[in-house]
């Protein structure tokens, strides 16, 4: 396993932007995406400290980094500081994932514990991961080292055209995407994008228990899965059903909780994947919570979802 933290001076420098306070009091944005003079255990952290030690600047958790401050860690892999290379490559046989989790708008407070989860799947697993907030890493040399991007809880307009024009490429190329939660509340103006992700994010309701009925208990992301599934979270509704034109994994029982103006009625699917464009597309509606990424049988779900679109068996 190889783990690598890209730590970039628009993510992580103290000062670089200031701060606003997030929506709903979740945590405070800058305009990179970084958390700013906060904690982060085993994520990126302005001006903070992780777990594993703290350095000036920015964080990286008893981890890996390139071209970069680490705590605790080690410096591994091809990655610089910038983004411009990563810490992998996609022919050496390894699942090779970047991660990324840049916020414009929104910025959910489970980032950083998303990013901790991922690393330990990725030891448990033997993947290689990379973790960025940092855009300029979406150009077409860059992203050829791996084979799936996650989208962790990314909210607003995270790519420029450019970017975008690497990113259809990518999948173009048979690789995959991984999409988590706020994911879908992500570049709305990229038609292609919403394509990609399967629906837009258009409201939930407060943070509540709820079914969720497995539909198929084949795929990697579900097997094992009991159903219902009991769990506790942020429910999201979609601007269209996507049933259609994605095959559904999951879907969230309405009479269960209270939907709100995030009702999709009987058919509320809230997981599922396709084929698109030339590559793979995995999308979770689920882990808005820190304690989603503690939690086994989401994480399991996750870990399927991201194996899946790297066209692992």
């Amino acid at each position: 396993m190889r783990l690598t933290f890209l730590l970039t001076t628009g993510v992580l420098a103290l000062g670089a932007c200031g701060t606003t306070p997030g929506p709903d009091g979740d945590s405070p944005v800058d305009g990179s995406g970084g958390t700013a003079g906060g904690t982060g255990a085993g994520g990126n952290a302005v001006g903070g400290s992780s777990t594993g030690g703290s350095s000036t600047g920015g964080v990286s958790a008893g981890g890996t980094s390139s071209g970069g401050a680490t705590a605790g860690g080690t410096s591994s892999g091809g990655a610089t500081a910038g983004g411009t290379s990563s810490g992998g490559s996609a022919d050496d046989g390894e699942v090779d994932v970047l991660v990324f989790s840049r916020t414009v708008e929104y910025r959910h407070a489970s980032i950083e514990d998303g990013v901790a989860a991922l690393q330990t799947l990725a030891d448990q697993r033997g993947w290689a991961l990379s973790a960025t907030e940092d855009a300029a890493m979406f150009a077409a040399d860059t992203l050829a080292a791996f084979d799936v991007v996650v989208f962790l809880s990314t909210t607003g307009d995270v790519l420029d055209a450019a970017q975008q024009t690497a990113f259809e490429d990518f999948i173009r190329s048979g690789k995959g995407y991984v999409g988590v939660h706020a994911a879908s509340d992500t570049e709305y103006d990229w038609p292609w994008y919403g394509e990609l992700v399967g629906a837009y994010f258009s409201a939930h309701p407060d943070i509540q228990q709820a079914s969720v009925l497995v539909e198929d208990t084949e795929h990697p992301a579900t097997v094992g899965l009991g159903s219902p599934w009991i769990r506790t979270d942020e429910w999201y509704g979609f601007d269209q059903n996507p049933r259609g034109a994605v095959s559904v994994l999951l879907t969230v029982d309405e009479s269960s909780y209270d939907a709100g103006e995030g009702s999709l009625g009987d058919d509320h699917p809230i997981a599922w994947y396709h084929e698109y464009d030339g590559g793979r597309s995995f999308y979770t509606a689920l882990g808005h919570t820190p304690e989603s990424y503690i939690e086994p049988s989401f994480l399991d779900h996750l870990a399927g979802g991201i194996e899946w679109a790297t066209g692992s068996p």
